[in-house]
C-alpha cells in the first residue's frame, strides 16, 4: 500500500464517528448517522445512463471531473428513463462528456448531502461544462431531470495523474469529502502516524482516488478540501476497523482535526 493512500484512508473512520460518538464539544463536527435504502424502480431508471460494463475505468489527469450526488422522487424513475436521459445522453456527447461511474448509496453520513446514488462525470474542461449548462436545449430538457429529482448537489475536481478505479460489485466503496479545522488541522499528521502502521499491516483497502477542488461557475456547488474514494474489501472490514480499540484510541486527533466530514458508502453498480 503506497503511503499517500494510507494517508487519504486515515482521513475517513466516518463508521467510527457514527458507532462510537464524535468527542468534539463543537456541535458542528458530530455526524449524524443516516441510512438510505435505494428504491429499486428509481435507482433502475437512474443507471440507464450508458456506463460500459468494465471492470476498470480511468479518471484523467487534465479533465473536469463532476461528481453529482442525488436522490429520485418516488415514482418518477420511469420519467428519467424514457423523458430524460433519451435526450440529454446525445447532447453530453456532443460536448465530450461521458459517464465514468455509478456508486449506489447504502449509508450516508453528512447532515447536509442525502444521496441515493453518487455517479461520476467526466468533460473535457470546465469551459466545456459550462457551456453545456448554457445550451437552450439542455435548459430545456434539465426540468425534466429537476421535477423528477427529490435533490441534487454538484462537486467539481481534477485529479493530479491518470488514475484507474477497480469497478467491483463485491467490494465496499467509501466516498468522502472533508475541510480541516483552521486551529487543530495539523492534528491530523498525529492521526496519520499512529494509524498508519494498523491500516498498513491488517486491511486491504484500495486507495482509488484522490481529487482536487474546481471552480465550475453557476450553482451552489459542494466544495471540500478534501475528496476521495476508497475501496474496501467489505462492509464488515471496515466496520472492524472503526470498531476496534486501537481505533478508538487515536480517533480524537482526527476528530479535533475535522472541520467537516461527509461520507457516502454503497456499491458500484455495473448494469
Amino acid at each position: 500500500m503506497k503511503k499517500n493512500g494510507i494517508i487519504v484512508a486515515l482521513m475517513l473512520g466516518t463508521f467510527g464517528l457514527s458507532a462510537t460518538g464524535c468527542s468534539n464539544n463543537n456541535a458542528s463536527n458530530v455526524v449524524e448517522e443516516t441510512s438510505t435504502e435505494i428504491v429499486a424502480e428509481e435507482v433502475t431508471a437512474v443507471t440507464a445512463v450508458p456506463v460500459e460494463e468494465v471492470k476498470e475505468v480511468m479518471f484523467k489527469k487534465g479533465k473536469l471531473i463532476e461528481v453529482a450526488f442525488l436522490s429520485v422522487k418516488e415514482g418518477m424513475g420511469k420519467q428519467l428513463k424514457e423523458d430524460y436521459f433519451p435526450q440529454v445522453m446525445p447532447m453530453v456527447t456532443e460536448y465530450g462528456g461521458k459517464p465514468l461511474m455509478k456508486i449506489g448509496i447504502k449509508n450516508n453520513y453528512s447532515k447536509k448531502i442525502k444521496a441515493q446514488m453518487v455517479v461520476f462525470f467526466e468533460w473535457p474542461s470546465a469551459a466545456k461544462k459550462e457551456a453545456f449548462d448554457k445550451d437552450p436545449r439542455f435548459l430545456k430538457v434539465k426540468k425534466i431531470r429537476d421535477a423528477a429529482l427529490s435533490s441534487l448537489k454538484l462537486s467539481y475536481f481534477e485529479v493530479e495523474k491518470d488514475s484507474p478505479v477497480k469497478l467491483d460489485e463485491n467490494k465496499f466503496y467509501e466516498v468522502y469529502g472533508m475541510s480541516m479545522n483552521k486551529e487543530k488541522g495539523h492534528l491530523m499528521q498525529t492521526y496519520f502516524e499512529k494509524a498508519g502502521p494498523i491500516v498498513m499491516n491488517d486491511y486491504n483497502v484500495e486507495f482509488a482516488l484522490s481529487l482536487n477542488p474546481v471552480k465550475v461557475a453557476g450553482g451552489d456547488h459542494y466544495v471540500p478540501q478534501t475528496f476521495g474514494l476508497a475501496i474496501w474489501p467489505s462492509a464488515e472490514s471496515n466496520a472492524k476497523f472503526f470498531g476496534s480499540k486501537e481505533y478508538k484510541k487515536i480517533k480524537h486527533y482526527k476528530e479535533e482535526a475535522l472541520e467537516r466530514i461527509d461520507v457516502w458508502q454503497g456499491a458500484v453498480m455495473l448494469k
